[in-house]
């Protein structure tokens, strides 16, 4: 749902053919060469996971107020379960990940990858706007690395996001003055599409067993209940699997055979983020010329334009080239037999 809406976004922009601002802003030097402080902002604490989100208010609002109530009551509802089910998932992952602390580790890789671009002061990780906008003084010129880290939402594929701005805090209410700015996309390895094997069958089969078996004598008895479980056992034998099923065998994979892979992924990314960081602040290209070297990658829809910037036999590092995404940079796993298109 996600990337549909991503994808949509961005055929309305191109489509339309409206003006919009690049994703990159190219550096220029900040007229002081005093130290700059940076800023890493990373407002969670452990790796999160997209959901499914529902909003029903266009549809909704021909009704009226009511019907735009009932409408967001509805969402509302949806949205929380979703979120829930996705917490679930990503309970086994965590407790794999206590060892990984991303914020240090994120801290520690700014003062590795970046001082040949910035005149770097001090490093510092806060948790929300509202703690960065106490903590800069009027005029201030800073560094600020925005980041999070999820599950995409079919659990299949980690992945970290990080815009960065190089700007001077504004006098008086005025606005920030912006001297770099982009975003950097890091997918880590991609799981194959999970497949409901003959041992989850059997544990799902066992599972609605054992819970009717702990229903009274009465209850067991009764027409509604013995209905239930056959559906139930219906469901459970079908090969074909549900959203929410393909994602607990998914999150599971991540939290038992491919744990270490995880942690390792993860560690990777960061590195490998501010590598391409280094490498764009110091690319003076203008973000308007990518247009012209933009092609469509192997699989992708036509809409799609990017340029390759660096290739091995693991990864791909592209460029986005249209809209508003123009300059942005993007690391994705070579992997095919996945099945499954990143860097969208």
């Amino acid at each position: 749902m996600f990337k549909k809406l991503v994808s949509l976004i961005f055929i309305t922009l191109f489509v339309t053919g409206c003006t919009v601002m690049p994703a990159k802003q190219v550096y220029s030097t900040p007229p002081t060469n005093k130290t700059i402080n940076v800023y890493s902002l990373i407002p969670q604490d452990e790796l999160d996971a997209l959901y499914p989100v529902s909003d029903s208010s266009a549809a909704t609002m021909q009704f009226g107020l009511v019907g735009a109530l009932v409408g967001a009551a509805i969402d509302t509802s949806i949205n929380k379960s979703n979120a829930e089910v996705a917490e679930e998932n990503l309970a086994g992952i965590r407790n794999e990940l206590i060892g990984l602390e991303f914020d240090k580790l994120f801290a520690e890789e700014i003062g590795k990858k970046l001082h040949n671009q910035v005149n770097i002061g001090k490093v510092q990780t806060i948790k929300s706007v509202k703690e960065l906008k106490k903590t800069l003084s009027p005029g201030e010129t800073y560094l600020l690395l925005d980041t999070y880290y999820k599950m995409d939402i079919d659990f299949r594929t980690p992945f970290i996001v990080t815009s960065v701005t190089l700007n001077e805090k504004g006098k008086a209410k005025k606005k920030d003055t912006v001297f770099y700015k982009n975003t950097f996309t890091y997918f880590g390895l991609s799981l194959p599409a999970p497949e409901k094997s003959q041992d989850f069958i059997d544990a799902e089969v066992d599972k609605i067993n054992n819970n009717f078996a702990q229903l009274s004598d009465k209850t067991k008895k009764s027409r509604k209940a013995r209905i239930k479980r056959q559906k139930q056992l219906k469901k459970a034998r079908e090969t074909s699997l549900s959203f929410d099923d393909a994602n607990a065998i998914s999150a599971k994979s991540w939290s038992t055979e491919y744990k270490a892979a995880l942690d390792s992924d993860l560690r990777g990314g960061i590195q490998q983020l501010f590598n391409i960081i280094a490498d764009d602040m110091a690319d003076k290209t203008a973000p308007e010329s990518y247009a012209k070297s933009g092609t469509t990658l192997a699989g992708y829809p036509a809409y799609h334009k990017a340029i390759l910037v660096d290739e091995s036999e693991s990864r791909k590092v592209i460029r986005f080239s249209e809209g508003y995404r123009a300059g942005a940079v993007c690391s994705m796993p070579k992997e095919e037999s996945t099945g499954k298109l990143l860097c969208l």
